[in-house]
C-alpha cells in the first residue's frame, strides 16, 4: 500500500495513544490479522521511534508451569531487554540506599536472574544470542554497582524508620505487601530496580517508555488474569506498573471474554471486570481501515466491470478477509498506480513459453490472462491465499465481472477466444458464456451452484503447468 495510506492507519492509532489519560490500552484484533506486525512497524516508524521507547514481551514463549508466577518472569524479561538495549550507564547509576535493594541483591539477584532467564523461552534467548556479550557486560556492571550500596547506609535507614512508631506501622504494612511475591501491590527490589531503570531511560532518551505484552489470549487463563490484575493496580501516584508511560495489552478481546466466561461462569459480568484494565476504550484493530483507504485510492468506474475493476474488488476482499496480510500490505505498494504499473510491466515482457511440450509464442491470446493471474498471485502472496479468498466471496458478486471471468475460463486448456457473434459456451462450472458485441456475458444454470472456486483451482493448475523460456 502506498506509504501515505499506511501513515493514515498509523495516525488513527496515534490519535488513540494521544487521548488524555489513556495510559493503559487493550489493542484488540482477530488472531493472525497482523497486530504484532503493525505494532512493530508503528514503533519502528521514524516519527514514533523518536517519541517512544518500546519494550515488547511475548509471554507465550515462556516456559512457565501453572503453579509458577508468570509475573516474576515478566519482570526478568523486562530487565533482560533493558540490559540488551545497552542504554543505561551503570557506572553513573545511583541506587537509593534506603529501598531495601542491598539486602535483596546481595543475596539473591544473580541466582534469580540466571534461573528466570532460563525460563524466558528459547525464542527470546536465541534472538538475543548475537548480543549476549553486551548483555553480560551490562549485567556485570549492574551487580558491581549494587555491591557498592553500603551496608551502613541500609542499617541507618532502617533504624530511622524503626525509631518512629508511626512510620514503623506504615512500613510494616507496605513491606509485607510490597515484598510479598504474588501481591498485586508487590514492589520488591527487582520491581523498584526496573522502575528506576525506566525513569533513567526516559530521562536519557527523552522518550516515553511503552510496554507491549503480545498474544495475551494465547497463554494459560490463570496467567492471563494474573497479568490483568497486576497491571490494573497502580504503583504510585496513579503511575503504571514499573513507571511505564503506557502499557499495551495485545489480544482478541472476544477471546478474552470467552476464556473469562469459561473460567468464571457464563453469568459473570465480563464488562464490569475488563473495563478497569483499559483507561478509555478498547482499540479495535482490523483490516477495514486498509480497505477504506485502498478503495479511496483505487478509484474505479462502477459502470465498468473490466479487469481493473475486478482487481479493485478482489484485493478489497482479500484485505478485508485477511488473505492479504498486514506484512504484505506494508511491503507491497497497493496503490492503483503501482498495481496498474505491475500489470503493464508484465505485459511488456518478451517471453516465450512451452505447454505440453508445445512451443507457444508470446502473441497467443492467453497471454493477457496469464499476466493477469501473475499479478493476482503477486499481491496475494501465493495461490493458496487467492483460492481461499475466492471461496469466501459470493459467486454472484464475481459474476458481475463476466468478461474477466469468461476470459479466465478460456485460459484453461488455452482455449481459442476468437469467437463469433452469439456463440454460447457450456462450462463444467454450472454457468454458460455468451459472446455478443465483442463482450462476454454469463448465464447461470438454473437450480445449480456456481463452481467458481473449482474453476480458479483449474486456472491456477493451468498457470503452474506453463513454463516460461
Amino acid at each position: 500500500m502506498a506509504k501515505e495510506y499506511i501513515e493514515k492507519v498509523f495516525a488513527k492509532f496515534e490519535d488513540h495513544l494521544y487521548l488524555p489519560n489513556n495510559n493503559r490500552i487493550i489493542f484488540s484484533g482477530k488472531f493472525g490479522i497482523g497486530k504484532s506486525y503493525f505494532l512493530n512497524e508503528f514503533f519502528k516508524d521514524e516519527k514514533y521511534e523518536n517519541e517512544y521507547f518500546p519494550i515488547f514481551l511475548n509471554p507465550v514463549n515462556y516456559s512457565v508451569s501453572n503453579n509458577q508466577d508468570i509475573f516474576e518472569l515478566i519482570k526478568f524479561d523486562i530487565l533482560f531487554q533493558i540490559l540488551d538495549k545497552n542504554i543505561v550507564d551503570f557506572d553513573n547509576f545511583d541506587f537509593p540506599a534506603g529501598n531495601l535493594v542491598y539486602q535483596y541483591f546481595s543475596n539473591k539477584f544473580l541466582n534469580d536472574f540466571i534461573s528466570n532467564v532460563d525460563l524466558l523461552g528459547e525464542t527470546i534467548i536465541e534472538e538475543q544470542l548475537p548480543k549476549s556479550y553486551s548483555i553480560l557486560k551490562s549485567l556485570g556492571k549492574l551487580i558491581s554497582k549494587v555491591s557498592e550500596v553500603s551496608k551502613g547506609d541500609f542499617d541507618k535507614f532502617k533504624k530511622e524508620i524503626e525509631a518512629n512508631p508511626d512510620l514503623k506501622i506504615i512500613k510494616d504494612f507496605f513491606e509485607k505487601e510490597e515484598i510479598k511475591i504474588g501481591s498485586i501491590y508487590e514492589n520488591n527490589a527487582v520491581t523498584q530496580l526496573i522502575y528506576q531503570l525506566i525513569k533513567k531511560i526516559e530521562s536519557k532518551t527523552k522518550k516515553k517508555a511503552v510496554l507491549i505484552i503480545d498474544d495475551l489470549d494465547r497463554i494459560d487463563p490463570e496467567h492471563i488474569f494474573r497479568i490483568l490484575n497486576i497491571f490494573s493496580a497502580h504503583d504510585r501516584e496513579n503511575e503504571n506498573k514499573f513507571g511505564f508511560e503506557k502499557i499495551v495489552l495485545v489480544c482478541d478481546i472476544k477471546n478474552i471474554e470467552s476464556i473469562y466466561h469459561h473460567f468464571y461462569g457464563k453469568e459473570t459480568d465480563f464488562f464490569g471486570y475488563i473495563n478497569k484494565f483499559y483507561s478509555l476504550e478498547v482499540y479495535n484493530y482490523s483490516n477495514n481501515d486498509y480497505v477504506i483507504w485502498f478503495e479511496e485510492n483505487f478509484k474505479a468506474d462502477y459502470f465498468k466491470k473490466g479487469k481493473f475493476e475486478f482487481l479493485r474488488y478482489i484485493f478489497s476482499q482479500g484485505i478485508y478477509q485477511n488473505f492479504i496480510s498486514a506484512r504484505q500490505i506494508f511491503n507491497s505498494d497497493f496503490s492503483k498506480q503501482a498495481i496498474v504499473k505491475t500489470l503493464n510491466s508484465y505485459s511488456k515482457e518478451n517471453f516465450n513459453i512451452t505447454y505440453n511440450n508445445q512451443f507457444l509464442i508470446s502473441s497467443n491470446t492467453f497471454q493477457e490472462s496469464y499476466l493477469f493471474i501473475k499479478t493476482l498471485i503477486k499481491y496475494f502472496g501465493n495461490t493458496k491465499n487467492l483460492i481461499n479468498c475466492i471461496d469466501t466471496i459470493d459467486s454472484h458478486s464475481l459474476l458481475n465481472y463476466s468478461d474477466v471471468i469468461a476470459r479466465l475460463y478460456f485460459f484453461i486448456g488455452l482455449k481459442n477466444a476468437n469467437n463469433k457473434e452469439n456463440d454460447i459456451f457450456i462450462t463444467p462450472y454450472n454457468f454458460n458464456i455468451k459472446y455478443n458485441s465483442n463482450e462476454f456475458s454469463i448465464e447461470e444454470v438454473e437450480g445449480t451452484r456456481i463452481l467458481l472456486k473449482e474453476m480458479f483451482d483449474d486456472i491456477l493448475t493451468q498457470y503452474k503447468e506453463i513454463v516460461i523460456i
